[in-house]
């Protein structure tokens, strides 16, 4: 049986064939190998519906490279997505996804709001389906 809140990923790499697009997708096969629904988006746009209806989601994934975070658009856009799920629901969790160095550039405001982040290429697909459907399962 499928549960019935997907894990939401928002990685606008994600059908490139790039080492990013690649991983991320593993790791959403993984998730789903314990029955866990995943809805991939390529755009915080794409997400607005998501983030007013954030009750529909057991998780959100944010895939963010070291580059995003020279651009302030896009740093604008995850405060912003952050801050409209949290003003729903203080308990979904949300993590992001990124290079080791990103942790580094996640605003302070950000940070405090996540659930942990995922080091793209350190550990195992399976090792990080089996933290987020613990995650989604405690949520």
């Amino acid at each position: 049986m499928k549960y019935n809140f997907p894990v939401v990923i928002i990685d606008e790499d994600y059908h490139s064939e790039t080492a990013s697009g690649l991983g991320i997708r593993d790791v959403a096969k993984a998730i789903e190998s314990h029955d866990i629904s995943v809805v991939a988006v390529t755009s915080f746009s794409d997400l607005t519906s998501f983030a007013r209806q954030q009750a529909r989601a057991g998780a959100f994934i944010i895939s963010m490279d070291d580059e995003d975070f020279g651009d302030e658009a896009a740093v604008r856009e995850l405060r912003e997505f952050v801050r409209k799920v949290r003003r729903e629901n203080n308990d979904v969790p949300i993590f992001l996804y990124g290079e080791t160095r990103t942790a580094n550039n996640v605003p302070n405001e950000v940070s405090r709001e996540l659930h942990g982040f995922i080091n793209m290429f350190e550990d195992t697909p399976d090792f990080v389906a089996r933290y987020i459907v613990r995650e989604v399962r405690q949520y």
